[in-house]
């Protein structure tokens, strides 16, 4: 079975990794957010522009997504993706820059009638600089609406998402969503039905008849364009930048040239990948199960501090179980790995009794927009740091053979980010809103080449080997 590997970077996303791929009949390159955390496609109408696209066929289903940090609402539309692998020869188009396919013929994967959500309303900058989401994980994620009913009842006609029939005054969403209208279709917008929030929207949707959508990927492997799994490779957790005068947050077009072409700014999705991919990898995998096909849910036992006494990672909440499942997950999409309130305070307090000077460095931290600023370089020393352990239930599912995975100071503590000289802690405190459950981001999966094999035992397990 072959495989479609796809060429990585952090800079669009400012520290989560983006591929490209291209949308509809006019092949429009956009950046998508490699994201195991959830599981639409989802992409901004900037340069994927729906009202040239051939192969689109509007829907009346409608989907708003929430991620703890943003979130948006949009239509669902149907047309085709394709795939350019970074293998292909002859190719004089890179893949994250979106320039146009060009040349590029061979080793191309082209999905058809696949759906896509079409943002109409983001009160948040979800994306950074990336157009939207491709979500890897499974279908429990997907959740949209029909509206059909609802059309009908209002004598909205054409009875369809796209045009879009609402108005979400949600922040600066409304203002955003007038832009996008041509001139045409403003009589539809003044007669549209109007939201207060994109809170008030999700209310509405969820009075509505349920639609199911089959994630990307699970399209792919169903076609058996590739195996049922995929390997995800890539060295930092935030944009690493190695010269003067250059903010990863704002950078001019020529400094994000420059921040691309930097090799700690890359990676590879390989749709497909496995253990075949040897020159990634060195020694044998660590396998930990996936307790839940909705995130990918695992089971965190411990976090050890250097040689302390490991933490125990308390279980879910059960008032959450229901809609979380288990107390971790394993997120490519987060650039942060979140800790419950509890753990995370432990961890910092061990930190800190290991060395005083500790606590003024991690201080600013506390607040997530400290990573838009980061601290001195200078101030640290990372030889005197710990490496932080993660202990897992393993593929057998007993606690007597836990699987650990190691997180060090290197990747806890990011270096020349968001300036040369600055360095960010990439641990966090619970989210608003967020149950006792860890977010195992790229903090600790960019110290491995992480195999995610969703064909083992129905929900799949998660490998990890030591990078090359």
């Amino acid at each position: 079975m072959k495989s479609i590997t796809l060429e990585l970077t952090n800079v669009y996303a400012k520290g989560d990794f983006t591929a490209t791929v291209y949308l509809g009949s006019e092949h429009n390159p956009v950046n998508l957010i490699i994201d195991t955390g959830s599981s639409t496609l989802v992409v901004e109408p900037n340069n994927y522009q729906p009202e040239q696209d051939k192969k689109l066929v509007a829907t009346p289903i409608v989907q708003e997504v929430n991620y703890g940090l943003g979130g948006w609402a949009g239509a669902i539309v149907h047309s085709q993706l394709c795939f350019f692998s970074s293998k292909t020869e002859n190719s004089k188009t890179k893949t994250n820059n979106h320039s146009s396919v060009g040349n590029q013929k061979a080793n191309k994967a082209l999905v058809c009638d696949t759906s896509i959500a079409v943002v109409e309303a983001e009160p948040t900058k979800t994306f950074g600089d990336a157009d939207g989401i491709l979500g890897l994980a499974y279908h429990h994620l997907n959740k949209s609406f029909d509206l059909t009913e609802f059309y009908n009842e209002k004598q909205i006609s054409p009875a369809l998402s796209l045009p879009w029939p609402f108005s979400i005054d949600d922040k600066t969403s409304a203002n955003q969503s007038a832009d996008k209208k041509t001139s045409s279709e403003q009589s539809l917008t003044d007669n549209s039905t109007q939201f207060e929030s994109l809170k008030a929207f999700k209310a509405f949707l969820w009075q509505q008849p349920e639609h199911d959508i089959k994630p990307l990927f699970t399209q792919i492997a169903d076609q058996h364009l590739v195996d049922n799994r995929f390997s995800f490779y890539a060295k930092r957790s935030s944009v690493h930048v190695a010269s003067e005068n250059i903010s990863a947050v704002s950078p001019t077009a020529k400094q994000i040239e420059k921040l691309v072409a930097d090799p700690l700014n890359q990676g590879r999705l390989i749709l497909g990948g496995s253990e075949a991919q040897t020159e990634l990898y060195r020694g044998t995998f660590k396998t930990i199960k996936v307790f839940h096909d909705v995130y990918y849910n695992v089971k965190l036992h411990s976090v050890q501090v250097g040689n302390n006494t490991p933490i125990l990672a308390q279980a879910l909440a059960p008032k959450d179980e229901k809609s979380y499942f288990t107390n971790a997950i394993i997120d490519t999409g987060a650039s942060l790995t979140i800790l419950p309130h509890g753990l995370f305070q432990q961890v910092t307090e061990q930190l800190n009794e290991m060395n005083p000077k500790f606590a003024k460095l991690l201080a600013p931290f506390a607040e997530i927009n400290q990573q838009y600023l980061g601290i001195d370089a200078n101030q640290l020393e990372l030889t005197q740091w710990p490496d932080l352990t993660f202990r897992f239930i393993g593929e057998n599912d007993k606690s007597s053979e836990l699987v650990a995975l190691v997180c060090p100071p290197s990747h806890y503590w990011q270096v020349n980010t968001p300036e040369k000289g600055k360095a960010c802690f990439k641990l966090l405190s619970q989210l608003p809103n967020w149950p006792n459950q860890s977010i195992i981001g790229l903090p600790l999966i960019t110290n491995y080449y992480t195999v995610f094999d969703r064909s083992v035992n129905g929900t799949g397990v998660i490998r990890f080997a030591q990078q090359s």
